[in-house]
């Protein structure tokens, strides 16, 4: 008799349920917090992607005008614009730079560059260093170079 009241009482505890309800709720929010850390990492790669093409751009394009003139100051006023503003300090051209690579007081990203010029019996080779640099951390940097001969050039 013993044994047909204990096989009566058997049945499931509420407190189980519950339990389940909690595990499967904590499963569903820890995975919810992986996924968004996973999407704001690769949102932010994704910036940094798009702000490093940008300045891979813009160098291309200074490079490209560099190599015909050969002047920094008149490069960068072709490049960013005739109302370019640009510091000179001990040699080096600094330019702020948003993250688009337009002009920009309040930018992060800094352009800095640096020519160098050897002069020869033949002419002038000058180079260009160009680094683009946010937080600290250089982004793009290209050297480029521009050869004028001292009689100009030739029409023949």
């Amino acid at each position: 008799m013993n044994i047909l009241k204990f096989i009566g009482k058997k049945r499931r505890p509420v407190n189980l349920f519950y339990m389940e309800l909690i595990i499967a709720l904590l499963f569903f929010i820890v995975s919810a917090a992986v996924i968004l850390k996973v999407f704001a990492t690769a949102d932010r790669k994704s910036r940094l992607s798009s702000v490093k093409e940008n300045a891979m751009i813009c160098s291309q394009s200074i490079a490209e005008v560099y190599s015909e003139n050969g002047n920094a100051p008149e490069t960068f006023l072709t490049v960013f614009s005739e109302n370019a503003f640009f510091d000179i300090d001990s040699g080096i051209y600094t330019i702020k730079l948003d993250e688009q690579c337009k002009l920009s007081d309040d930018g992060n990203i800094v352009m800095e560059a640096v020519e160098k010029r050897e002069k020869t019996d033949a002419g002038e080779l000058s180079h260009l260093s160009v680094s683009f640099i946010s937080d600290n951390e250089e982004l793009f940097s290209i050297v480029c170079s521009s050869y004028v001969p001292n009689g100009g050039v030739s029409d023949a």
